[in-house]
């Protein structure tokens, strides 16, 4: 039975058009003269003619995902739209076989979401790192780390292994292994990030955590606003005003650092307790003294 919230209206469209409207989500029962797209219990379901599923969007899960079937003679066309849309391809769908899983990543504006292998972003990397003075930062390119997004300091690459440097921290990457990654997008007669385009890929691959705004500043915050003065502010004022924004992201990332350094302290200080008393309980238990009787002041150590 279809929900209340769904609208009962059914309109003839061509098959592309239906499969636009499909993956811009709503609630629209639709049709074409191939296709049809139903809405119930939290999934959009692009279903051919004889009622079998082409591609399903769980609409109720944080981050929405959907499912491509990979026999699907629309699956091109799915594709391009999803990745325009800002969705992932992850590979194979675990929740259903012969089908492709994609994932939504909110992405900051002005830069365009890619999952690859290590070394396409090495190679559209390499040719953005053109910055001398370490003190600035390249924010055409910006890798996922700990769940946030911060530029890319250096990239070296040994023996397979790729190990991606960041103001965070770094990453080491086997050769088959896939990153998340943002380029920035540029015109076609300014930037080389233009005509980056994506491996297909149908392996599976580990599920990596959406990218959730907060009204808290994060360095995605930060990098934006560096961008947008670039664009916008007095070339006489540029540098002085991009430092101060650079030295915030710094002192954040700082801050981060120092408070993740006080957790694993009081982690090691828990181990280190637990550690004693299990020596503390097996001396007790060796001379026949009972631990709830010392703890219950019964008895004593003294001796």
């Amino acid at each position: 039975m279809m929900s209340q919230s769904s609208v009962f209206n059914v309109f003839e469209l061509d098959d592309d058009k239906l499969i636009e409207q499909f993956v811009q989500g709503g609630d629209r029962l639709l049709a074409s003269a191939n296709l049809r797209i139903e809405v119930h219990g939290g999934l959009s379901q692009l279903l051919a003619r004889n009622g079998d599923p082409i591609a399903i969007m769980y609409l109720q899960n944080k981050p929405c995902n959907v499912i491509v079937k990979q026999s699907s003679p629309f699956l091109k066309l799915i594709d391009r739209l999803l990745i325009d849309r800002d969705f992932v391809m992850f590979g194979n769908a675990s929740s259903r076989a012969g089908f492709i899983e994609y994932k939504y990543y909110a992405t900051p504006a002005g830069y365009r979401i890619w999952y690859t292998e290590p070394a396409i972003l090495w190679k559209k990397w390499w040719p953005t790192e053109k910055f001398q003075d370490k003190q600035r930062f390249n924010m055409e390119i910006l890798v996922n780390f700990k769940q946030n997004w911060y530029p890319v300091q250096n990239i070296i690459v040994n023996a397979g292994i790729f190990t991606i440097k960041t103001i965070a921290g770094q990453l080491e990457l086997k050769r088959e292994q896939q990153v998340l990654w943002l380029a920035q997008i540029m015109s076609e007669n300014t930037g080389v990030m233009a005509n980056i385009q994506p491996p297909v890929s149908t392996t599976n691959v580990g599920k990596i955590p959406a990218i959730i705004g907060s009204s808290v500043a994060t360095p995605v915050d930060l990098a934006e606003k560096i961008h947008q003065k670039q664009l916008e502010i007095n070339p006489d004022r540029a540098w002085e005003i991009i430092k101060k924004l650079e030295q915030r992201l710094q002192a954040q990332i700082g801050l981060n650092t120092e408070m993740e350094a006080k957790v694993d302290r009081l982690e090691n200080r828990a181990v280190m307790v637990e550690q004693r008393l299990q020596v503390v309980y097996k001396y007790l238990q060796e001379i026949g003294v009972d631990p709830r009787d010392v703890y219950n002041g019964k008895k004593n150590t003294d001796n």
